[in-house]
């Protein structure tokens, strides 16, 4: 890290909140949904930066490659860029973030010239060549094979001049920090690599090379997000929708540096979708997160919509990781897993210090130590485990769980290992078949462990880790016919995949709660939001027309249907696609009944509203219906 005294004061909507710091990377990531703020950060920061330069998402106007607004508003570059506006061009740059001034650093400085166009001869067999005519500059580009010549700013991809605008201020030294909204504008995840690529090239301290810049990426491509060490993941800058100040772990300890350096080998593009997410869901594996997606789809809401996604986690032993990730960037991040994970991950010590799920037991009576309260479960599960070995009889439901008991061999022989994988397969058989449980057992041992195992899955969600109380996932999927103690990938998926098929055909709420229990209450508490609802909207238009109708038939009392549509298709040319007049009928003293049709949109069917002379339209005294 780098020493770089940052404190200041954000900009609105923060309302005078200060983010400071003391160190920095050479390589800053600003992150966080759309919305949150990153970009008015910037442009404070580069206030409080002496010789910093600002690349905006704006930074190719002047490029337009398109002739259509050109032809009505005129072509202020069609003749190149004037020599006698260089410094306006350079002082635009700095001041405001764009990027013409790239064409006369290109001009002015060779040795940005040479860079750039060996890079892009490289990737793309470009020749540039920066021509003079009657004292403008015109640049242009040629297709090495062929020698095809044309202008550079105005018929090249976006994505080329992308990079040139990028690589040519990442690759000038005049500016000691380089900051860029959204670098990955335009460009293929191949080239936002290649980006980045030189990014590490350049970045450093430049106090101690005077080649070397600090750079800040404002991003919300995860392919820019490119950690290989847990430094990469401490120089990120995390912004949330409620505009608090942003998060950083700039100062995190040895220790959980560490624990944090094992995660990231395993970040891949997939799970950095947690940066730009306030609340993101994590799963435990790819076919987890498919059923998930499958069973919101069906509920009709958007897990999108809610500015979330659903993040496969690679197993239960990597919740730890990702929940002290998502705490030291104050997300509010979800996690659906298996009821392994209590025995054979580490969240019990991920959990043990929080103080929500400590109070939560300290106020049902049971003391706040979590991984105590865990370890006297451990103990009635353990008694139960030595009951079920010594059974005589055993109930035919529970020959599997006992089979599976004694592969482990004789009890007082059991490894330490052991133990988690046996208590999880008991409450699994006590969750499947409880009566057959009951009586192997007694009341009174089911209900302890049932209610202590409540307990617990109820302190977890106040950290919003939800536990499957009955075993694993598929366990709760009808169309599973697998070894439920032993279950193997073979077995999940081909359940999973036959539930989505089944999904498939339409399930109402009342279905997917009947069949799928438990999972299917846990599912709908992940964060996720109603499809768009264009009702209000609607209205509002709709009372529009109406009153318009019922002006049309009181001035015009000889109109029929004809000229009614007439007058109205030509006093509301914009809603002749939405409403149209279905039928009507005139009635005595000026009475009539009509009804108007509003066509399918976003997911409604055709609807349509009956209006007489004595609906309210200024009051929405009307009622869409469903169309015949």
């Amino acid at each position: 890290m780098i020493n770089l005294s940052l404190n200041f004061q954000l900009p609105e909507p923060w309302k005078n909140k200060i983010f400071e710091t003391k160190a920095i990377g050479p390589i800053n990531f600003l992150v966080g949904p759309n919305g949150s703020g990153k970009s008015r950060f910037a442009s404070t920061l580069k206030g409080q930066l002496s010789n910093a330069r600002l690349l905006n998402t704006d930074r190719l106007q002047g490029m337009e490659s398109s002739a259509a607004l050109r032809n009505f508003i005129g072509d202020h570059f069609a003749a190149g860029f004037a020599k006698n506006q260089f410094t306006n061009f350079k002082n635009s740059g700095i001041q405001f973030g764009g990027g013409l001034d790239t064409f006369v650093l290109l001009e002015e400085r060779l040795d940005l010239r040479i860079q750039v166009e060996a890079t892009l001869s490289h990737l793309f067999n470009r020749k540039i060549a920066l021509e003079w005519d009657s004292g403008n500059l015109v640049a242009r580009a040629a297709i090495g094979l062929t020698g095809t010549s044309y202008r550079l700013d105005r018929d090249e991809c976006h994505g080329i001049k992308e990079l040139l605008v990028l690589l040519t201020h990442l690759y000038n030294d005049e500016h000691q920090y380089l900051i860029i909204d959204e670098p990955e504008l335009n460009l293929h995840p191949q080239y936002q690599a290649f980006f980045m690529q030189e990014v590490r090239r350049v970045a450093g301290d430049p106090q101690l090379d005077r080649l070397k810049k600090i750079v800040f990426l404002i991003t919300h491509s995860p392919f820019i997000l490119d950690f290989r060490t847990v430094e990469d993941v401490k120089s990120v800058i995390s912004f949330d929708l409620k505009h608090e100040v942003p998060r950083h772990i700039f100062g995190l300890g040895h220790a959980e540096s560490e624990r944090l350096a094992t995660l990231v080998p395993r970040l891949n593009v997939h799970h950095k979708q947690l940066f730009f997410s306030d609340n993101p869901v994590f799963v435990e594996g790819i076919i987890d997160a498919q059923f998930v997606e499958t069973i919101q789809e069906v509920r009709g809401v958007s897990v999108a919509g809610a500015g979330s996604c659903i993040i496969d986690a690679g197993g239960c032993e990597e919740v730890n990781y990702y929940l002290d990730l998502c705490t030291a960037f104050g997300k509010k991040a979800f996690f659906l897993y298996d009821l392994d994970s209590l025995f054979t991950g580490n969240l019990r010590a991920c959990v043990r210090s929080d103080g929500s799920v400590q109070s939560f037991l300290a106020n049902i009576g049971v003391g706040g130590d979590f991984g105590k309260y865990c370890g006297e479960l451990d103990s009635r599960l353990t008694s139960l485990i030595d009951k079920l070995i010594l059974l005589d009889e055993v109930p035919s439901a529970l020959l599997g769980l006992i089979e599976f008991l004694k592969q482990f061999g004789e009890r007082k022989d059991w490894r330490s290992e052991r133990y988690p994988k046996a208590r999880y397969a008991v409450l699994t058989a006590m969750s499947l078949f409880r009566n057959d449980f009951v009586m192997a057992t007694s009341p009174r041992d089911v209900e302890d462990v049932e209610g202590r195992l409540q307990q617990i899955c109820a302190a977890l969600r106040q950290r919003n880790v939800l536990l499957l109380p009955g075993g694993v996932l598929e366990r709760y999927l009808p169309s599973f016919a697998g070894d439920y103690y032993k279950i193997t990938n073979e077995a999940k998926n081909s359940a999973i995949e036959s539930e989505i098929q089944i999904l498939a055909r339409g399930f109402t709420q009342q279905d997917m709660a009947s069949r799928y229990g438990v999972l299917f209450d846990l599912i709908c508490c992940l964060p996720s939001k109603a499809p768009v609802d264009v009702g209000p909207v609607l209205m509002d238009y709709l009372g529009g027309y109406i009153h318009d109708l019922q002006s049309a038939i009181s001035n015009n009392p000889a109109f029929g249907i004809s000229e009614l549509k007439t007058y109205m298709g030509n006093r509301q040319r914009s809603t002749v696609k939405v409403f149209s007049l279905e039928s009507f009928r005139p009635e005595m003293n000026g009475s009539f009944t009509a009804i108007v049709r509003v066509t399918p949109m976003l997911g409604h069917g055709a609807r349509h509203v009956t209006v007489t002379d004595q609906t309210n339209a200024g009051m929405r005294g009307f009622k869409l219906e469903t169309a015949q």
